[in-house]
């Protein structure tokens, strides 16, 4: 009996393990403006040295807030959705909208996505003259091949990833950050939070609400369950004031895709949870 329950006992401890790596966080001071940071599994800045947009201070709590109309707001520190590494189309496409960028780079970041088994391979989606509202449209075909429709990346060519999954990056003066942490390489900065990379992008999964695109809720629709809000921080680390209001853009028509090496570990979790209740009910009949 004391080995049926050593089984639970470990499966259990996995399945801890696993939910305590994934969200378990401490959170710094920002290295740039001194603001304290909250939130899991990301550490977002309560405060940003930017100057006020649109009549609202520049963190990116008051200009999410600001943007919604209607239904539940979204909270960028407990509301961050998670596995958000890789992606891919819902449906036959997906539309991208670029919301605000509140950064000193805003006029040379660019985005796109990129070919998580070779991040080299990359498609951009908006350049850096892209400003507040431009929007662009990616068509899928089904087979791993994705093409721009509208938009001022890349339209002479064809993205193409076998398994259609891909992710998001950012491109900066000081190099490409993306949407998988471990391909930042700034995890030995001193304070940096993150063991496994700097996480530079934040989503946000969409609930219902009434979105616009500006503060001045001009333009609005509903934030379904398949749109998401990828907020981006710009710089490294030690150059960071960790507000990711520098790049914020909307994706549509878009799901989440699980990391094989977190359901490896969850599963194996719940394996032996499962393989605990099967042995004990048959040495209770």
């Amino acid at each position: 009996m004391n080995t049926i329950k050593s089984i639970g006992l470990v499966g259990l401890a996995i399945s801890a393990m696993f939910a305590a790596q994934a969200f378990a966080t401490t959170c710094p001071t920002a290295p740039v403006g001194g603001s304290a940071t909250q939130g899991s599994p990301t550490c977002i800045a309560t405060t940003s040295p930017d100057a006020t947009q649109g009549g609202f201070a520049a963190d990116l709590q008051s200009q999410l807030d600001a943007r919604t109309k209607s239904g539940t707001p979204i909270n960028v520190y407990d509301d961050q959705y998670t596995p958000s590494a890789h992606w891919e189309a819902s449906v036959t496409g997906s539309t991208s909208r670029l919301l605000f960028e509140i950064a000193g780079n805003a006029g040379v970041n660019s985005f796109g996505i990129y070919n998580p088994s070779k991040p080299s391979q990359t498609f951009q989606i908006f350049s850096g003259p892209d400003g507040a509202g431009a929007p662009a449209s990616l068509s899928y075909d089904g087979a791993g091949n994705y093409s721009l429709l509208s938009g001022s990346g890349t339209t002479s060519t064809t993205f193409t990833n076998n398994s259609g999954v891909f992710g998001y990056y950012l491109n900066t003066p000081t190099g490409f950050f993306y949407s998988d942490p471990a391909l930042n390489n700034s995890a030995d900065e001193a304070g940096n939070p993150y063991s496994n990379g700097m996480h530079h992008m934040v989503a946000f999964q969409g609930g219902g609400q009434t979105f616009c695109r500006d503060t001045a809720k001009t333009v609005c629709g509903p934030l379904l369950n398949d749109d998401y809000l990828l907020a981006w921080e710009d710089q490294a680390f030690l150059k960071s004031d960790l507000d990711y209001n520098d790049f914020v853009v909307l994706v549509e028509s878009v799901k989440a895709v699980p990391e094989p090496g977190v359901l490896g570990m969850f599963g194996l979790g719940v394996l032996l949870i499962g393989g605990f209740a099967t042995l004990r009910r048959r040495y209770t009949v």
